[in-house]
């Protein structure tokens, strides 16, 4: 494999809602899944399916203590990355058809999940 198809396979593991929603609460500090569904407002098992998916990527690691797991990013770079990441599509305004107003979650030229017209 080239690092560029390596560089896809990491970009399309995180690139998904949720699993950036994950990512942004393990770039504050390692959590347990009790405190992601908490926070997210997700059934378990669908947290626990994107942890999966993070973990087989090797982007977040976790440890067992007692009952509970806990997750954490595998390096704090990958904080950076989202941090940043959601930085550049506030300031920019990348791939988006139309305006965004993130602060009050409003989208009105896109449907969910459409992709930039020229990335395809």
């Amino acid at each position: 494999m080239t690092v560029e198809e390596d560089q896809a396979r990491f970009l399309r593991c995180i690139g998904e809602p949720t699993r950036l929603q994950i990512l942004k609460l393990l770039a504050e500090d390692e959590k347990c899944v009790g405190e992601l569904i908490k926070v997210m407002n997700r059934e378990q098992s669908l947290v626990s399916h994107h942890l999966k998916a993070l973990k087989e990527c090797n982007i977040v690691i976790d440890r067992q203590e007692a009952q509970k797991v806990y997750y954490k990013l595998t390096d704090n770079r990958l904080a950076n990355l989202i941090l940043e990441s959601e930085a550049l599509m506030k300031e920019l305004s990348l791939c988006q058809c139309q305006e965004v107003n993130y602060e009050r979650g409003e989208n009105q030229g896109c449907s969910e999940g459409e992709i930039c017209p020229d990335s395809y």
